[in-house]
């Protein structure tokens, strides 16, 4: 009789006896399901789901001598249970617990370099790495989203010749793809009308790539169709920015950008005049900036004194201020003084026939009565001449 007989047989002998005497027995369920804490105590403690699994799972066929305690021997050795075929490696415990195959510790970061953020957390395996392929997975956002790229129609990335890089406007860690943020400042500042426009008004027929950033790549119509004044027959530059501000809020009012002291400052009677007073037909460009450029027909009309016969030079600066509010107000630094005394007298008095280029003395200091040659008795290179007195006398002093 083989042991296994034996107990049986035993078993079935104590049950009739203690059934005859009325004995309460355990019931047969308890020898089939004894007790496993003495595991506990062997080299492989049972936790987790390995405590609930039948002896034959890991014991097959009877066999208790050299069952193995290594994941690795009982899960892929003797059963083959990693569906992906050590694509992940063999060490088992590194990602799974216990508890169940689903509850694991692996992070995607750590062990490929790829943070795994918003939508992407939320997504099966398979969907990155298609037939459980994990080798040839990669990184690079467009080479799973090209398709996403080709099919977006707000707007058209396509049509408007967006780079594949996608991270330039996504973010891993976004949930939905209508989250990308674009920095439009880096490219060209959105400020001012611009700030207020649509997308369609600057970026025509849904192409972004190639928008000019110029402001004549755009506004070369508003620079050829303006007449108030005529940008073109004024010959200003194509350069907007010179005189409107991208920050204003129209274009009627960007001439306050244009510093006009810059080239030509505005002040007293210029400050008062028209721009096409000195500006005229509209023509801007070559506009003279010296003052003979615009008033050589005042220099050639004035007669008090007559600025031509006097000879005086055409630098109207020398005598005239830009400030002055009338052209009387010019003033001249006369080397001999004629403020006061009797030296204070009319210009002709000593410019005679205005000749502002000569002078003369003798007409008031008389030399008929003798007057100046008895006042000189004895003065030696005495001469009765204008430049001669002149000479001696510069103050107009004895």
């Amino acid at each position: 009789m083989s042991p296994l007989h034996f107990r049986r047989t035993l078993l079935v002998m104590a049950l009739a006896v203690a059934a005859a005497l009325g004995v309460a027995t355990p019931a047969a369920a308890q020898f089939e399901t004894p007790n496993r804490r003495f595991h506990d105590e062997t080299s492989f403690p049972l936790d987790g789901r390995h405590r609930d699994l039948p002896c034959q799972s890991c014991h097959q066929d009877g066999v208790y001598q050299g069952t193995p305690n290594q994941c690795f021997d009982c899960h892929w050795v003797k059963r083959q249970d990693d569906r992906f075929r050590l694509q992940l490696g063999s060490e088992c415990a590194q990602c799974h617990r216990s508890t169940a195959w689903s509850d694991t510790r692996w992070e995607h970061e750590a062990m490929t370099g790829m943070s795994l953020g918003g939508a992407h957390r939320l997504l099966s395996c398979q969907s990155c790495h298609m037939n459980d392929s994990f080798q040839m997975a990669q990184t690079d956002c467009v080479s799973c989203h090209l398709a996403d790229y080709q099919a977006t129609q707000a707007p058209s990335h396509l049509a408007a010749g967006f780079p594949t890089d996608c991270e330039a406007c996504h973010r891993a860690g976004d949930t939905t793809f209508t989250q990308a943020r674009f920095d439009h400042a880096a490219a060209f500042p959105l400020v001012g009308v611009h700030a207020q426009q649509l997308c369609a008004t600057c970026h025509t027929g849904g192409v972004y790539a190639g928008t000019p950033s110029a402001c004549v790549g755009c506004h070369l119509d508003d620079y050829q169709r303006t007449s108030m004044p005529s940008h073109i027959m004024a010959g200003f530059s194509t350069s907007c920015q010179d005189c409107h501000s991208p920050t204003a809020p129209s274009f009627s009012s960007g001439s306050q950008g244009f510093d006009h002291s810059a080239v030509f400052p505005l002040v007293g009677v210029h400050a008062q005049q028209l721009c096409a007073s000195c500006h005229t037909g509209g023509v801007y460009a070559g506009t003279p900036r010296d003052c003979a450029g615009c008033h050589l027909q005042l220099y050639n009309a004035t007669t008090s004194p007559s600025h031509s016969a006097a000879g005086f030079p055409t630098t109207c600066e020398s005598c005239h201020r830009a400030t002055d509010s009338l052209w009387t107000q010019g003033r001249f630094t006369h080397l001999f003084p004629i403020t006061s005394g009797p030296h204070r007298t009319e210009c002709v008095t000593c410019h005679q026939g205005g000749n502002f280029q000569a002078f003369t003395c003798l007409v008031c200091h008389k030399h008929s009565r003798s007057e100046m040659d008895d006042k000189h008795r004895n003065r030696p290179g005495y001469l009765y001449d204008s430049l001669a007195c002149y000479s001696c006398h510069p103050n107009g002093k004895h």
